[in-house]
């Protein structure tokens, strides 16, 4: 019994000190060059069965590969009162030299954050700005 315990307790050992040695190595990106298609789709709301004067509004943004696939989508929700354009939140990709920066903010929150990732939609990192500097450097 002793013996099968020294045993079990130098293999653990051993698998530990393996696993503190490895380092592990970033894969590397092959994609080259990708394109930002937007889409946009709108249905009207309705008031007990009766379609009303405003609308529902959803934004689709892909990045699409050279291959076709599809790397990333993400959809942002608003309404439409009149001339009105309403959002809650703020949720847009956009490509920038070799990055693809996803830009969310909250609306009546100050603070926004970017979340930039590479072409093939691993996350590189975070980065957390005022609302108004992200307006003016996406200039949506």
């Amino acid at each position: 019994m002793k013996e099968t315990f020294l045993v079990v307790l130098f293999v653990f050992t051993i698998q530990n000190s393996e696993a503190v040695n490895t380092t592990a190595s970033p894969k590397e990106c092959e994609e080259r060059s990708v394109t930002l298609k937007s889409e946009f789709k709108s249905r009207n709301k309705y008031f007990f069965f009766r379609e009303t004067s405003h609308k529902k509004g959803k934004r689709f943004d892909r990045i699409i590969n050279s291959k076709g696939n599809i790397v990333m989508e993400i959809m942002m929700k608003s309404d439409t009162k009149g001339d009105e354009y309403l959002f809650r939140k703020f949720h847009r990709l956009v490509i920038l030299e070799n990055e693809i920066h996803e830009v969310i903010c909250k609306m009546g929150k100050e603070k926004g954050k970017v979340i930039v990732y590479n072409f093939c939609g691993e996350q590189l990192r975070k980065i957390e700005m005022k609302s108004s500097e992200l307006y003016d450097k996406y200039g949506f």
